[in-house]
């Protein structure tokens, strides 16, 4: 049951090209612009409760998606930021920052 609710009421690939396919007259830009919502708002639920529970690995995992939402709103100084933050982690802090960082979070 929980599977059909998020198919149906949280944005997906397949779902929303669906709802985007349909005629002009037929299409629900309302529903359409809800379900997208939906799914920000659970993108941005997961980044906080990762945040507050300490998981760095999964606030890590969340950050794509919001350099790609920051860069199409014109925000690129916030993904700017982001995407910066995610390549000195992985590839310029040496290891012992690296470790330090994921141990403090």
């Amino acid at each position: 049951m929980s599977h059909t609710i998020v198919q149906k009421y949280v944005a997906c690939t397949d779902t929303l090209n669906h709802a985007r396919e349909k005629p002009k007259e037929q299409r629900d830009k309302h529903f359409e612009n809800q379900v997208l919502r939906n799914r920000d708002e659970l993108l941005y639920i997961d980044l906080c409760q990762a945040m507050n529970a300490g998981d760095i690995g999964r606030v890590e995992a969340s950050f794509l998606p919001w350099i790609y939402m920051f860069k199409a709103m014109g925000k690129h100084k916030y993904a700017t930021q982001i995407l910066r933050f995610l390549t000195n982690l992985r590839y310029n802090y040496p290891g012992e920052l690296r470790c330090v960082t994921y141990e403090v979070y």
